[in-house]
């Protein structure tokens, strides 16, 4: 997106920010939703005419990203429903696809938040083959697993399938690839842009793996935007797009399609909130992961505004907009919302049906979560000079009913997780307060009670009834104040919510890994109760896997598996532990010590 700074307004802006002036209004931060009416447009005349109302406000590029162009849409109100059902296929009677691992198979599956709700990753596994993302480009590579080898069994080359790979879904017999394309010609020539021929779009590659080694592709489906995220449950798979309308483009409205057609949605397919403030949409596609050769089923919906994290139920997606509202340049005005809208999910439809907004930024899908028609999330927003937390009960309209408001002055979230009834929230600063909130009366939210520890936790697991293992980073006082210096475990007790305690941490100084950021990194065992995740030693330059286990109210490590080079996942099949090279197209594999 391009933007354009006068001195005069850059000048200012760097003086209000080196004199500390951001704030915002107490009006602002008791306001989180109103009323406001949704409207599904009728023509493209009056989506352009909708367009050209818009004005993108100019502001700093070092204040600037793709998503802080405007405060969010007022809450409240329908937004467009899909009433035509997908075409049948005869899915229905198909086993569901991304469900949990049936218990007592002996291999590990994509860590989850919602179960039944499969996630994208970069590697996966039925037991019999590794597929996994080429780490030196984007091919797909098939690996078959022999008493604890891997060999490359079979690729799929981003030449073949027209397709940088990014990640992998594996259903029954189906192999679904996430990447990106060259928008195909038939979109470009339909709109003219004056600074690129053809834009990136995503597209999505399904696959029979009926015989893994001779993978045969099934079809393509594209949508235009950079891909956010993505879900399969029940045979279809979800993917949300930012598409973003970049200043000197002629087009207007997103694209989507298979192979034999790329096309603009129709305008009775895209709706718009009341006051959009930025020229983008959020675009969701429906396929059917189950579609016959040469006919893939799809559905794609749009709504004005973009997408920044999705939660996904199993029966609704909820995808955020996270905005800032630095319009006037006036510090007293600033306004930072996140907009969450929620689209209905059946068999392949989307019918966009609630939106409603929230003050502050949702860290990420984790501080999300639907129970019994309430929505509930986390937030942290800057107040006056100093970052605080809420957390929001929202109710079937998406309109704030509950709260817990300003907890922990100065800190940020860094982890949630919802279980059943109560919430809990890891904040950070200096140390790592771990906060226990009862959200039994969804109107009446309450702060039960908290403990800290030294470091941040980033993924919450819960263990057994009792216990909640923090997976994060370890940090200590130095010179020039706290650094981040390595891995950190931490154990709480929670089972009495008023006063949680800390029974045990273990730390890996000087080590690093994706799960720190990325749940899918983690690797659980849950029939014999140990966990496993990647990691990388900086000091040593090497890597490897560790694995380790709760016994006796204790963490326990049970495995240390070393490697030459850094590993960026791992996952088990039967009494091997299989790791994937961060740097290198390779597994590598270590027996199970038992």
């Amino acid at each position: 997106m391009k933007i354009r700074v006068t001195a005069a307004v850059a000048f200012a802006v760097c003086v209000a920010i080196a004199l500390g002036l951001y704030a915002y209004s107490e009006y602002a931060a008791d306001e989180e939703t109103a009323a406001g009416e949704i409207r599904t447009f009728e023509s493209y005349g009056q989506i352009q005419k909708t367009l050209s109302k818009i004005e993108e406000p100019d502001m700093p590029m070092y204040m600037m990203n793709e998503s802080m162009t405007g405060p969010a849409p007022l809450a409240g109100g329908d937004l467009m429903e899909d009433s035509d059902a997908m075409a049948s296929t005869g899915a229905a009677n198909a086993p569901a696809a991304g469900t949990a691992v049936p218990k007592g198979s002996d291999r590990s599956d994509t860590y989850v938040q919602v179960e039944g709700v499969d996630e994208a990753d970069i590697v996966k596994t039925d037991g019999n083959y590794i597929y996994y993302t080429s780490r030196l480009g984007y091919d797909v590579i098939i690996a078959k697993v022999t008493g604890g080898k891997a060999e490359d069994a079979a690729v799929i080359t981003e030449e073949a399938s027209g397709v940088s790979a990014e990640n992998l879904f594996l259903t029954k017999g189906r192999l679904i690839i996430t990447g990106s394309e060259y928008e195909p010609e038939s979109g470009a020539e339909q709109d003219t842009y004056t600074y690129r021929a053809r834009p990136m779009v995503t597209a999505v590659c399904i696959y029979d793996i009926a015989n893994p080694e001779k993978p045969k592709l099934i079809g393509k489906y594209r949508q235009s935007g950079g891909y956010v995220s993505s879900r399969v449950t029940d045979g279809y798979l979800y993917v949300v797009t930012n598409d973003y309308l970049n200043r000197g483009e002629n087009r207007y409205v997103p694209y989507a399609g298979t192979d034999k057609s790329y096309e603009k949605l129709a305008a009775d397919h895209i709706c718009c909130f009341p006051q959009p403030y930025r020229k983008a949409y959020a675009v969701i596609g429906s396929v059917d992961v189950n579609s016959a050769k040469g006919h893939i089923k799809s559905k794609t919906r749009a709504i004005l505004g973009a997408s920044d994290e999705i939660y996904c139920s199993g029966s609704a997606i909820y995808v955020t907009d996270y905005t800032v509202d630095y319009r006037d340049f006036n510090p007293e005005s600033a306004d930072e919302r996140t907009c969450i809208i929620k689209a209905d999910i059946s068999k392949g439809r989307i019918a966009f049906a609630k939106q409603g907004s929230i003050r502050g930024s949702v860290l990420n899908q984790f501080a999300m979560d639907e129970k019994d028609g309430y929505f509930r999330v986390a937030a942290t927003a800057f107040v006056k000079g100093k970052d605080v937390n809420y957390l929001y009960v929202l109710d079937e309209d998406l309109k704030v009913v509950g709260k817990v408001k300003g907890f922990a002055a100065g800190e940020q979230i860094k982890a949630v997780r919802f279980l059943g009834d109560t919430a809990y929230v890891i904040t950070y600063e200096q140390t790592d307060p771990l906060f226990v909130i009862d959200l039994k009366d969804p109107m009446s939210p309450e702060m039960l009670g908290s403990v800290k520890i030294t470091g941040f936790s980033s993924l919450l697991l819960p263990e057994g009834e009792d216990m909640l293992i923090g997976i994060g980073t370890s940090t200590s006082e130095e010179e020039f104040g706290e650094v981040e210096n390595g891995i950190k475990i931490a154990l709480f007790d929670i089972s009495d919510p008023m006063k949680p305690e800390v029974l045990d941490s273990m730390t890996y100084r000087d080590y690093t890994s994706d799960v720190q950021y990325d749940h899918r990194a983690l690797t659980v065992n849950s029939k014999e109760g140990w966990y496993a995740i990647p990691y990388s030693n900086w000091e040593e330059e090497n890597g490897g896997v560790l694995q380790f286990q709760v016994a006796d109210k204790k963490l326990k490590e049970i495995g240390n598996y070393e490697n030459k080079g850094g590993i960026a996942r791992c996952l088990y099949i039967e009494d091997h532990i299989y790791g994937l090279e961060d740097q290198d197209d390779a597994i590598v594999s270590w027996k199970i010590e038992r």
